[in-house]
């Protein structure tokens, strides 16, 4: 029997029926395609948007010219919150890769609502600081761990956000080419192709069309020394 791997936090999941009825009131349902970019890094974005269905990632580019995945964004959770509040540009590109629904915001008008409302106001202030903590984390484990452990990283994030129990392990129900997941970590493609050959071989992962199965997803947490820390902050 499948099922989803864990019950995720998320933003619109905390707040009560009506107030989500008083949220997508305030906001225009918007339907976008596959390679639209919402905002890019350096913009002073004036809307904030919450993902129905899709997904849409969040990157950066380094100083090498080269582009660093951070977070994949899905059902629920916000994108372009981080431009609430000041007046700041946004340090983020946003990239639809996936078909999705939207419900866009006026920036000001989320922030009118914020102040107005405290259920509303406290969900955001919950769920944005899992996100910091989660974005932290990861950073901490690009920086601590070397490749081999930011890769192992990485597949446990995907793992906790998009995995699915099946009898033979975790499936992670996102398609992933080695290029992509070389940038979420900021390597090369070469390295992730090494290293995911060799868990191939010792039966720790298999990759049909471009999906990838976890059979062993403790062997990638005791090379990490995984504590008991939140699943919540160990995302993607």
């Amino acid at each position: 029997m499948e099922k989803q791997k864990l019950k995720m936090k998320r933003f619109f999941n905390e707040i009560s029926e009506a107030n989500k009825e008083l949220l997508l009131k305030n906001g225009l349902e918007i339907n976008v395609k596959s390679g639209t970019f919402l905002f890019y890094e350096g913009d002073f974005p004036e809307h904030v948007y919450l993902v129905r269905s899709g997904k849409v990632r969040l990157s950066k580019m380094t100083s090498e010219g080269k582009e660093f995945s951070i977070h994949l964004k899905q059902k629920d959770e916000l994108v372009g919150e981080v431009g609430l509040f000041n007046e700041m540009s946004i340090s983020v590109t946003a990239e639809v890769i996936e078909d999705a629904s939207l419900i866009r915001f006026d920036r000001h008008t989320l922030e009118a609502l914020f102040r107005e409302n405290g259920e509303i106001a406290v969900a955001f202030m919950k769920w944005f600081a899992r996100h910091t903590q989660s974005t932290q984390a990861k950073f901490r484990d690009l920086i601590l761990c070397g490749k081999t452990g930011a890769i192992y990283s990485t597949l446990i994030r995907f793992s906790n956000s998009y995995g699915i129990e099946k009898p033979d392990g975790v499936f992670i129900n996102v398609q992933l080419t080695n290029q992509d997941i070389a940038n979420y970590i900021g390597t090369t493609r070469e390295s992730v192709n090494r290293l995911l050959n060799d868990l191939k071989k010792a039966e720790v992962l298999s990759i049909t069309n471009g999906y990838i199965t976890i059979h062993r997803l403790e062997f990638l947490k005791d090379y990490l020394h995984c504590g008991d820390c939140p699943v919540e902050i160990c995302t993607i």
